[in-house]
C-alpha cells in the first residue's frame, strides 16, 4: 500500500511528465536529452551536460552533493529547465561537496572562463593579477532559463548566481546559509523571482543587479545584511514580499562602482510588502560601504529615480521606517565621499540624486524608536525620511504615519 508521501511524489513525477510531453517544442534538434530524471546518488550535472536547449533535468528529492574538485556546485551555460520535485516532506537540496564557491552558476558558453577572472565571487570582487577589468558584453546570452524547487545550502560565496540572461524564472528557489549573495541576477532582462527565500547572508539576500524588467513577488528573506538589493536597474518590481530580520530589510540603489556597466537606476516599484523588524546588527565585510550603513532600516532608497512606493506595511525597524536620500549627501566624509573617490565620475555625480518618486498609501507605524549614538545621522530617526538636497519632484501621499524627517523640514505633497 502507498503511502500519502508516495502517492504524492508519483502525482508530481506523473504531472511533470504531462507538462514537459505538452511543451516539447516544434523544431527540437534532438541534440541532447530533452527529458531526464536524476535521482539521489545520480549527479545533476551530467544531466544538465546531456540536456537540450529547451530541455527539462528532473531532480526527485534527496541532499545533492556534486564533484568536490569544482568550483561551483552546477554550472549551466544555456537555457534549460532544471525542476526539483520537492514536496511538503522532502526537498530537492544542493549542498556544498567540500570547498565550492557557489551552489549554482549560470553563465553563457563563451563566458565561462570569467569565473576564474576573480579571486573569489565575493565583496569586492578583486580580480585576479592581469586581468583586464573591462565589464563582459551587456547582451544576453542565455535564454529561457528556469530553476525550481531547490534548496542551495551552505556554500562558500553564493547561492544561485546568474549573468546575461533573458527570460528566466527562479520559482521555489532557497538560499541558506551562503554567506555573500542568496540569489543574485546580474546584467539579465525579462525574469521573475518567485516563491523563494534567502537567509543568512552577510550582504545581500537577493540582489538584481544591472538588469532590467525583473519581478521578486511572495518571496521571503530574513537574516541577511540586506533582505533584498536592487542597484542601478530598471523596471524591477518588488511586492507581496515578506522581509523582516534584516540589517536593511530593502536597499535600492544607484551606485558609482557599476555604473560604467549600467548608468542609470529607475522606476522601481515596491508594493504591498511587510517590511518589519529589520535590526539584524551589520555582518558586512569591514572597510565595504555597506558596513556603514546603521542597523534598523526598512527601506533605503539612495539615488534611484522615477520609483513608487506603494501599500506597504512598515514596521518595527529601529532607525527608519523608509528612506529616499541623495546618494552624496550620505556618503559626505566617509571613505566614499563623492568629492574624493576616485571611482566617481562627474556623470554619477550629475544624476545620484534621488529624483521624482513618489510615496503613497503606506502604513509607516512604530519606527525610529531605538537611539543609536554611533549613528551619525541617529538624528533622523523616524517613520519617514527624505534626505536630499532639494525636494527633486520626490513627494508623498495618503501616508499613515507618527514621525518624519526632512532636510526641507516637510514632506513634499503629491500633486
Amino acid at each position: 500500500m502507498q503511502t500519502p508521501a508516495r502517492l504524492s511524489l508519483a502525482l508530481s513525477l506523473a504531472l511533470a511528465a504531462v507538462a514537459v510531453a505538452g511543451s516539447a517544442r516544434a523544431g527540437d534538434t534532438g541534440e541532447g536529452r530533452f527529458l531526464q530524471f536524476v535521482w539521489p546518488g545520480r549527479s545533476i550535472q551530467a544531466a544538465l551536460d546531456a540536456a537540450s536547449e529547451g530541455g527539462y533535468v528532473l531532480v526527485l528529492p534527496g541532499v545533492y552533493r556534486e564533484s568536490p574538485g569544482e568550483i561551483n556546485g552546477l554550472s549551466i551555460t544555456r537555457g534549460v529547465n532544471l525542476i526539483g520535485l520537492s514536496t511538503p516532506w522532502r526537498k530537492v537540496v544542493l549542498e556544498n561537496a567540500g570547498s565550492q564557491r557557489n551552489g549554482i552558476v549560470a553563465v553563457p558558453a563563451e563566458h565561462t572562463e570569467c569565473m576564474s577572472c576573480h579571486a573569489s565571487l565575493a565583496p569586492p570582487f578583486e580580480l585576479l593579477p592581469g586581468v583586464d577589468p573591462a565589464p563582459l558584453p551587456h547582451e544576453p546570452a542565455i535564454y529561457g532559463l528556469t530553476i525550481r524547487g531547490i534548496t542551495i545550502r551552505g556554500f562558500g560565496n553564493n547561492g544561485l548566481f546568474a549573468r546575461q540572461l533573458d527570460g528566466f524564472a527562479f520559482i521555489d528557489v532557497h538560499s541558506v546559509d551562503n554567506p555573500n549573495y542568496g540569489i543574485f541576477p546580474v546584467s539579465s532582462r525579462n525574469g521573475i523571482i518567485t516563491h523563494s527565500s534567502a537567509t543568512g547572508a552577510d550582504d545581500s539576500g537577493i540582489w538584481i543587479e544591472t538588469s532590467e524588467h525583473v519581478a521578486a513577488t511572495y518571496n521571503r528573506v530574513e537574516n541577511n545584511v540586506n533582505g533584498f538589493e536592487v542597484s542601478n536597474s530598471d523596471d524591477v518590481l518588488l511586492a507581496h514580499n515578506e522581509v523582516r530580520g534584516n540589517t536593511i530589510g530593502m536597499a535600492l540603489l544607484f551606485l558609482p562602482d557599476i555604473f560604467d556597466v549600467r548608468p542609470d537606476a529607475t522606476r522601481y516599484t515596491v508594493r504591498e510588502n511587510h517590511i518589519h523588524d529589520n535590526n539584524r546588527p551589520n555582518t558586512a565585510t569591514e572597510g565595504a560601504i555597506l558596513s556603514l550603513v546603521p542597523p534598523g532600516i526598512g527601506i533605503l532608497h539612495v539615488g534611484v529615480d522615477d520609483s513608487l512606493i506603494e501599500k506597504n506595511m512598515i514596521t518595527g525597524n529601529q532607525f527608519i521606517g523608509a528612506g529616499i536620500v541623495d546618494y552624496c549627501l550620505v556618503v559626505l566624509g566617509t571613505p566614499f565621499d563623492c568629492s574624493t573617490d576616485p571611482e566617481i565620475t562627474p556623470g554619477f555625480v550629475a544624476d545620484s540624486a534621488a529624483s521624482n518618486n513618489r510615496v503613497v498609501g503606506n502604513v509607516v507605524t512604530g519606527n525610529g524608536a531605538v537611539s543609536d549614538p554611533s549613528n551619525p545621522f541617529d538624528f533622523a530617526r523616524s517613520d519617514l525620511g527624505l534626505l536630499t538636497l532639494g525636494d527633486h519632484g520626490n513627494c508623498y501621499a495618503d501616508n499613515v504615519y507618527t514621525t518624519f524627517f526632512s532636510t526641507l523640514g516637510v514632506l513634499p505633497p503629491c500633486p
